[in-house]
């Protein structure tokens, strides 16, 4: 289990993201569910596309952001779960495979299964961010929980990896270390979004998550429990306010708030009568405005919109994902809370839509409460959900079998 502790026995979450960076610090209540007691956060500097790209003014806003948060808790914390938005991870699927004799399958092919693993893992490095069981297989048949005692010709283990550049990993702990902080985990953001975004069943039933920032959209395959893939790509919000400050010559603060007020990803037969004053860009005293239908605003909005889903259904349509992932699209992040964009998707993926804000976690403040801030509340989640998988449950099992002389005697058992 992944737990990111103060000596206080606080748990603190960090999201470090291209338009603003966040840090919640909970205690875990009773239940285990975390509750905020330190909420920082403030506009970003120093990040683009998700990876850092200027260490100091990163450090400053990492810095203010945690002393806010550690102000209003009253608590200092050294360690910290972080969310890498940047890096391009990837996902791959890998399965080992241990033919099988006569005998049911036991503890031995088990260990086997998992040394195999620790090789593997070795073998892959430090690129290597996530690993997760998936499940057993015996024969054709895929996702078992424990399989000892089963019969088959073949005994497997599906893992999924999450691979990512090693550089925006290492940037990642110097801008920590910076700020006298230790990285418990690193999670990719849109597993993290995921687990607040997402119900229990959801997850088990097969769900895919789109976090949209301002510097990337990530997406996440959740099935059986467990993420099954991730990916990310280099667009996002900041892009859409981009294409908006060009395609209407005005600055980038005002792009953003014609978005922010006015955008949307769907047109509607009113924009053409709706006139909107935009000022030319260089005029300081804002004297100077074009006066355009709202039609052109959206038909600047909505093609970069379209090109996003369109790359992340191709991708899920290539590896096999469509179905896989579930029958409705959660939107999450910063970017998501355009108007109509979840219309948009539900055209492009020919399913439902919809926007999801954080839940799971308790004490978070009216302004914190929305999908900008799934990452860093999943980041909590993260830190206290016991990670269960196939493996280490089976693992577990065996070790409480017994001492040195019980597992000799269940060696002896499983060969003679």
């Amino acid at each position: 289990m992944a737990r990111s502790k103060t000596r206080s026995g606080l748990i603190a979450a960090l999201d470090i993201g291209t338009s603003k960076v966040c840090c919640f610090i909970a205690r875990p209540d009773r239940s285990g569910q975390p509750k905020i007691i330190g909420i920082g956060h403030n506009m970003s500097k120093g990040l683009q596309s998700g990876s850092i790209a200027n260490l100091d003014a990163a450090q400053e806003v990492v810095l203010a952001a945690v002393n806010a948060a550690e102000k209003m808790a009253g608590q200092t914390i050294e360690t910290v779960i972080v969310n890498l938005s940047g890096g391009r991870p990837e996902s791959e699927t890998h399965t080992i495979e241990l033919p099988l004799g006569s005998r049911p399958i036991g503890n031995l092919e088990i260990r086997k299964l998992n040394d195999q693993k620790d090789a593997l893992l070795r073998q892959a490095g430090d690129e290597l961010i996530h690993t997760v069981p998936l499940g057993f297989r015996v024969d054709q048949s895929v996702g078992l929980g424990d399989p000892r005692g089963m019969y088959g010709s073949v005994v497997g283990l599906d893992l999924h990896f999450v691979r990512t550049q090693i550089a925006a990993l290492r940037n990642l702990e110097t801008l920590l270390a910076r700020c006298h902080l230790e990285i418990e985990e690193t999670v990719v953001t849109p597993l993290a979004s995921g687990l607040s975004a997402l119900t229990p069943d959801q997850r088990e039933l097969g769900a895919t998550v789109i976090d949209m920032g301002a510097g990337t959209t990530s997406v996440a395959v959740f099935h059986g429990g467990q993420v099954i893939y991730t990916a990310s790509f280099p667009v996002g919000g900041a892009h859409v306010t981009r294409d908006i400050a060009y395609g209407l010559n005005t600055s980038l603060s005002h792009a953003e708030r014609l978005k922010t007020l006015h955008g949307s990803a769907l047109t509607s037969p009113s924009d053409d009568q709706e006139i909107l004053a935009v000022p030319v860009i260089g005029d300081e005293d804002d004297a100077n405005v074009n006066h355009v239908p709202r039609s052109m605003l959206i038909n600047i909005i909505k093609p970069r919109l379209e090109e996003t889903f369109e790359l992340i259904r191709d991708q899920l349509e290539e590896n096999g994902l469509s179905q896989i992932g579930g029958r409705s699209i959660m939107l999450t992040g910063g970017a998501s809370q355009l108007n109509a964009i979840a219309d948009l998707a539900g055209q492009m993926f020919e399913r439902p839509a919809t926007i999801a804000s954080p839940h799971g976690v308790t004490g978070m403040a009216q302004a914190t409460s929305g999908p900008a801030f799934s990452a860093c509340a999943g980041l909590l989640l993260r830190a206290v959900e016991q990670q269960n998988d196939p493996l280490s449950e089976a693992m577990n099992h065996i070790r409480q079998s017994g001492g040195r002389f019980g597992r000799l005697g269940a060696w002896l058992k499983e060969n003679f």
